[in-house]
């Protein structure tokens, strides 16, 4: 089917998310080209799952805080060098309330060594294992990271068109960078890393938990701020990357027609919730 088509049609069905294996990922990304090539989709919200090694759990000793910028992002820097990515989301959405979600999978088992972030305490499975038992019958292969990083070129990446949306966003755009940059190590300093943020994503970056403290009664989780503003998960399941992300695009939303209703938040563009602040 021609690819403007498949567009059209998905954007009569309930938001749903596209699962993207090894063996869609091509087919994929060249859909997500032809919805940025038509200059309507021009908010992208960004959400990923990831494992990071246990060993590398400690945190600084004082309280957040009290801990600089630069030494939070040290910390995250030598968390994500062993890191590995398991799912990344996103949401692509247009002025007319128009939307489209991928979530791309980049590995089906737990690695002995690592745990999930959000939970580091009682592990949480990323799928079911029913889930997985589906998807390991139906020999669905998890992506290569260095094709992906090959195809984020197809419009993602160097588009000042583009207005990135997070939540929490740290380790989001730290991973999403590590990929931009085929895995690479990270800058030692701060400041080389947002030049890197600069290069890849513009600086139209908005973190949706650093733009609540603006807002009198917003705080807390993804979901909680999501049900303060009577926003409802309408397809997956927390802690899946492209439910997440379509869950953050509606809070965000919502969030600045009532609060910001004159520049989205804007103003507050830039800063990255867990590094700049927090």
């Amino acid at each position: 089917m021609e690819i403007r088509q498949q567009i059209r049609e998905w954007l009569y069905l309930r938001p749903r998310v596209r699962s993207v294996w090894a063996l869609n990922l091509v087919h994929e990304f060249r859909l997500i080209m032809e919805a940025l090539e038509g200059g309507n989709y021009n908010r992208v919200t960004l959400d990923t799952e990831f494992m990071l090694d246990i060993d590398m759990q400690d945190v600084p000793e004082r309280h957040p805080r009290f801990v600089t910028p630069e030494e939070r992002y040290h910390t995250i820097r030598m968390k994500t060098d062993n890191g590995i990515i398991r799912q990344l989301g996103l949401t692509l959405s247009a002025d007319d309330g128009s939307v489209l979600v991928w979530e791309f999978n980049f590995t089906l088992r737990r690695h002995n060594n690592f745990i999930p972030l959000y939970s580091p305490f009682n592990f949480s499975p990323l799928y079911t294992p029913a889930e997985t038992e589906e998807f390991l019958g139906m020999q669905l292969e998890p992506i290569d990271s260095n094709l992906f990083s090959r195809l984020l070129s197809s419009g993602l990446l160097h588009n000042n068109r583009i207005t990135w949306i997070l939540f929490h966003g740290a380790y989001d755009i730290v991973f999403f960078i590590k990929l931009a940059t085929f895995w690479g190590p990270l800058p030692h300093s701060l400041l080389e890393f947002k030049s890197l943020i600069m290069t890849y994503l513009g600086e139209c970056i908005l973190d949706v938990k650093y733009i609540i403290s603006f807002t009198p009664n917003l705080y807390n989780g993804l979901e909680e701020v999501a049900a303060a503003l009577s926003i409802e998960r309408v397809v997956g399941r927390a802690h899946r990357a492209g439910s997440d992300s379509l869950l953050t695009w509606y809070t965000y939303r919502r969030m600045a027609d009532i609060y910001f209703p004159l520049d989205g938040g804007m103003r507050h563009a830039g800063v990255i919730y867990g590094i700049d602040h927090i």
